[in-house]
């Protein structure tokens, strides 16, 4: 049997591999029941066939990198300092258990090793997905012993890249006026690129996302840390190799009996010999597949709604507007209520940043939100409400002799000092304050019934967590608060299956683990204080897709080219005053329609029909493509600066041999043409007016 499941589990030769690597360990007989748990899903005898086909060891099926790795973890690319000691990968350790479990599209290992001389349990844990090349691993280090182990630092991951002609590319993180701009680094002529988050918010001015080519392919590479963290490329040109440093930012701390201290997670997706467009949809179809988390099984849903703040809004006011969407035949798939629904310390209606209580505002929804929550239910919408946990920006007497069981020492220093978002960050890596706020959350989801949890996180946490270590625990009070973080969301998960947006003022914590969990709905806060930047859309928009299959677009004030240009996986289209009887509902009603004919494209292949490009006399062109479909749909837009009313516009991804039939809503483009053909010589596009947004229905030809 044990033949048997190395054999049905590899993924090309990958346990058989690391059956043979760690031979010399000394294996004990029965591991411990966490690690070694299996079921019928995991593994099947000798004698049954296997009611789920686990991966078998096909070479096509093989991920190379992963494979070479997980075959040799002597050389894992695990580095760290024990006391005076340093160590890189696991040579030396002993495999105390060893567990494979059978997931979506993929298959999970789950080792426990030791070293004689550290007196803790390093749980690797590493997960390989290969119909999409693409590969995930996170250590953690528990110290289950009775003493305080050493001092560990350099914590990292360094992983080597065999190739020539390294190139890393990416887009910046949210950063006001440059957020999102794709970057191009060539190593080859300059050896070394460093990147540091150090606000505690990961991808705010930073982007902890990679595309690092060189030879004939490259990998993608992805930084799971909601947090600080580096990285660091260096390329040795004779040896033709690439090696990237990372890790959590600054680590040198001793790990108390019973703690774990963990690394970020990596992920990685391999690529070769296809060209750019291929690559960004291989990054995709990852993301898609195995990053986003399948709500009851499935792909998060495409949403057009709703939005309007909690402050200044009461449940009548609210109802009279949904009432009024409902009445002219627009029924919203979600109603967002972001900030501002809460009280302050003595119970009094405060401006939104005062957040703190999370004790819902009875003068203004005297059924706390009840009642939204039911109109919600009754037409199918989800009701997406904003939290900010972690910050406390009321009096902190008032705060403490107000909120029942909330301990001072649950309160980390104050940020932002001096300003109107002066807050002290409330410790997320305290179990005890963590069962308190979930406990406040569940309360305010369950009476309001809310179907989308929106946390926020509008300060940089970096400095309170630095401030609470001590001189031996440096980076373990960030250790301890990412983990509480992401266990908080685990629960709320685990309680209600609930759809999460990830926000921290605008897109500041968008990493891989945040993304395991929740969708990047407000990518960046820049559209708040700049509603009519549409140049900056179409920026952000064409080059975002590549990276982030899912966020939320948003129009402020309605015209059809505003509408067309924020059509998107969820996208909030609202008239500017649901109350005013001049309201145009009509110019809305369209815009629903027509999203309902392309929303199912989303998913699909994504191309970029334009360069990107900093000029403001450009076009802009994006496309989805459905493969099995055959069809999609492209959005082409003439911006407002642009010099002229006509373009050719090539579109991408089709059946070269196949005819395809091209029309847009507004009867400028009728065309039927082999993919050949309008692959390489495209089609021209005349609008009357800039600006102005074009949809093109791709469709095979009857």
């Amino acid at each position: 049997m044990r033949n048997r499941l190395l054999l049905s589990l590899t993924a090309g030769l990958l346990l058989l591999c690391l059956t043979v690597s760690l031979a010399s360990c000394t294996k004990t007989q029965e591991p411990t029941p966490e690690d070694t748990t299996v079921t019928d899903e995991t593994i099947t005898s000798a004698e049954t066939e296997p009611e789920i086909e686990l991966f078998k060891p096909d070479p096509e099926r093989a991920v190379p990198k992963y494979d070479a790795l997980m075959s040799n973890l002597d050389a894992f690319p695990l580095c760290f300092k024990y006391g005076k000691t340093e160590y890189n990968g696991f040579a030396g350790f002993a495999l105390e258990s060893e567990n494979y479990e059978n997931v979506d599209r993929g298959v999970k290992s789950t080792l426990v090793l030791r070293h004689p001389e550290i007196p803790a349990a390093f749980k690797l844990v590493a997960t390989v997905y290969p119909q999409e090349s693409a590969y995930e691993y996170v250590v953690y280090i528990t110290n289950d012993g009775q003493t305080n182990t050493e001092i560990i630092s350099d914590l990292c991951f360094s992983i080597r890249f065999e190739g020539e002609n390294p190139v890393i590319s990416g887009i910046n993180g949210d950063a006001g006026g440059v957020n999102y701009t794709p970057y191009e680094h060539d190593l080859s002529s300059r050896s070394r690129y460093k990147d540091r988050s150090t606000s505690g918010r990961p991808s705010h001015g930073v982007f902890p996302y990679y595309n690092l080519s060189y030879g004939n392919g490259g990998t993608f590479i992805a930084i799971g840390w909601p947090g600080t963290w580096y990285a660091n490329y260096s390329y040795n040109k004779s040896a033709k190799v690439t090696t990237l440093e990372a890790g959590q930012g600054d680590v040198a701390t001793y790990i108390a009996p019973g703690e774990t201290l963990r690394t970020p997670l990596m992920g990685f997706v391999e690529y070769e010999g296809v060209d750019a467009d291929e690559q960004a949809n291989m990054w995709r179809r990852y993301y898609i597949n195995d990053v986003m988390r399948k709500i009851d099984g499935e792909l998060t849903p495409t949403y057009v709604g709703v939005a309007n703040m909690s402050q200044g809004m009461t449940t009548k006011k609210e109802l009279l507007m949904l009432n009024a969407y409902k009445a002219h035949g627009i029924v919203p798939d979600v109603i967002w209520m972001d900030a501002g629904w809460y009280t302050g310390a003595d119970g009094e209606s405060v401006a939104w940043s005062q957040t703190g209580s999370m004790d819902i505002d009875y003068t203004r929804f005297p059924d706390g939100m009840a009642s939204i929550g039911e109109f919600a239910e009754k037409n199918d919408a989800m009701f997406l409400l904003w939290f900010e946990p972690e910050n406390m920006r009321l009096d902190t007497e008032a705060f403490l002799a107000g909120q029942e069981g909330f301990k001072e020492e649950w309160l980390l220093s104050t940020v932002a000092e001096g300003s109107w978002l002066q807050s002290r960050i409330i410790n997320l890596g305290d179990p005890e304050c963590r069962e308190w706020i979930f406990a406040k959350i569940s309360k305010v989801i369950e009476t309001a019934g809310v179907t989308g949890y929106r946390q926020d996180f509008n300060n940089d946490p970096a400095p309170a967590w630095a401030a609470a270590d001590e001189s031996d625990r440096k980076g373990m009070t960030e250790n301890q608060y990412v983990q509480g973080y992401l266990a908080l969301w685990d629960a709320i998960i685990e309680k209600y299956g609930i759809f999460i947006d990830s926000c921290a003022s605008g897109g500041g914590r968008n990493d891989l683990e945040s993304m395991k969990r929740g969708v990047p709905l407000h990518y960046t806060d820049w559209f708040d204080g700049n509603h009519e930047d549409y140049d900056m859309k179409g920026k952000n928009t064409q080059v975002l897709f590549k990276w982030f299959p899912y966020f939320k677009n948003e129009v402020y004030q309605n015209s059809l080219y505003k509408l067309r240009m924020n059509y998107a996986p969820f996208c909030l289209l609202k008239v500017e005053s649901a109350l005013d009887k001049d309201t145009d509902w009509g110019l809305l009603k369209q815009a629903y329609d027509e999203y309902d004919l392309i929303r199912k494209y989303f998913y699909g292949n994504y191309y970029t029909l334009t360069e990107w490009t900093a000029n403001a006399d450009r076009w802009d062109g994006r496309m989805f493509f459905d493969p099995e479909l055959d069809e999609g749909f492209a959005s082409i837009a003439c911006q407002e600066t642009s010099s002229k009313l006509t373009n050719t516009i090539c579109l991408k991804g089709l059946d070269p041999e196949k005819q395809y039939h091209i029309t847009d809503f507004d009867g400028l483009v009728d065309v039927t043409a082999k993919g050949a053909d309008l692959m390489e010589h495209g089609i021209t596009v005349t609008v009357p007016e800039q600006p102005y947004a074009v949809i093109l229905l791709i469709k095979p030809a009857q």
